[in-house]
């Protein structure tokens, strides 16, 4: 490891030592921070198939900000080969838009109510727009945009084949290696899986943090991001998901602004919401 890494480390180590008392809750979350964009490059590169069952020990100050947020086990492998795609139909697909234009709700319960709101609200920022969904395993939100009149394009790390004309699908590096932009990205329960490696993805302590910053490149200009992630108590439930309280949403949220929310309130941060965490729909907009 590069000396200048270390002796940087050190002197910050040091520098939090000498501060007040006060302010340590927030220095470690600081060094947590520093440490993650130090380290993170060299031990978080590649792509661990099958996911690790436990958080790589190099990492785990990182992912926990030293401890700061606690871990639950709850493990998962959702990851396929290429030789293993999802397969979307035009059947599936209507069956869906019915649902959603009358405006029932799937897996996700009263997150599909809130994004009903929000599109609602929004509808010019949807309709006949071409809009992102990034994650799928059904081509359920993608219904919710058709019923709406958008246009979506399915983002996902696992292969999957449409053979319904109405929906446009990448890979992430597919989409990564020719890019474009839309009016719009929906994120339904997506981002906090980002970099646990569930899904395939390359474990990463702040992956998720790396989505939100690279969904701003991916945005036309006046672009909005509706975002569901789960809140509640900060937990990282590993490697299933990460449950955002005033730590982690803070940080998730750096850089955007919130334009609106749809079943979101401060109390739901005080809730110990591992095992059924609430999943509230923020509107935002890129801060230029």
């Amino acid at each position: 490891m590069a000396l200048w890494r270390l002796a940087l480390r050190s002197l910050v180590t040091c520098f939090l030592c000498l501060m007040p008392s006060f302010h340590i809750l927030e220095s470690v979350v600081k060094l947590a921070v520093i440490n993650i964009f130090l380290f993170t490059p060299l031990l978080a590169s590649a792509v661990n198939v099958p996911p690790p069952v436990a958080i790589p020990k190099q990492l785990y100050n990182a992912f926990t900000y030293y401890g700061l947020i606690p871990v639950v086990y709850l493990y998962r492998n959702d990851s396929r080969s290429s030789d293993q795609p999802i397969i979307y139909d035009p059947a599936q697909v209507d069956f869906f838009i019915s649902k959603a234009e009358a405006k029932q709700v799937m897996y996700y319960g009263m997150t599909d109510v809130y994004l009903y709101q929000a599109l609602d609200k929004y509808i010019d920022c949807i309709a006949g727009k071409n809009v992102a969904v990034m994650g799928s395993e059904i081509p359920w939100y993608e219904s919710i945009l058709l019923a709406y009149g958008a246009k979506p394009t399915t983002i996902e790390y696992n292969k999957i084949i449409s053979t319904d004309p109405r929906l446009e699908i990448f890979t992430v590096d597919e989409y990564e290696a020719n890019p474009k932009t839309f009016d719009a990205v929906l994120s339904i329960s997506s981002f906090e899986h980002d970099g646990l490696g569930r899904y395939g993805d390359p474990v990463n302590p702040i992956g998720d943090l790396i989505a939100m910053g690279k969904t701003k490149k991916m945005l036309n200009d006046d672009g909005l991001l509706f975002l569901a992630v789960p809140v509640g108590q900060d937990c990282l439930v590993w490697n299933l998901h990460r449950v955002y309280g005033k730590l982690r949403l803070k940080a998730l949220l750096q850089g955007w602004r919130i334009l609106g929310y749809f079943g979101f309130s401060s109390e739901n941060l005080e809730q110990d919401a591992w095992a059924q965490a609430h999943q509230p729909v923020f509107v935002l907009k890129p801060i230029k």
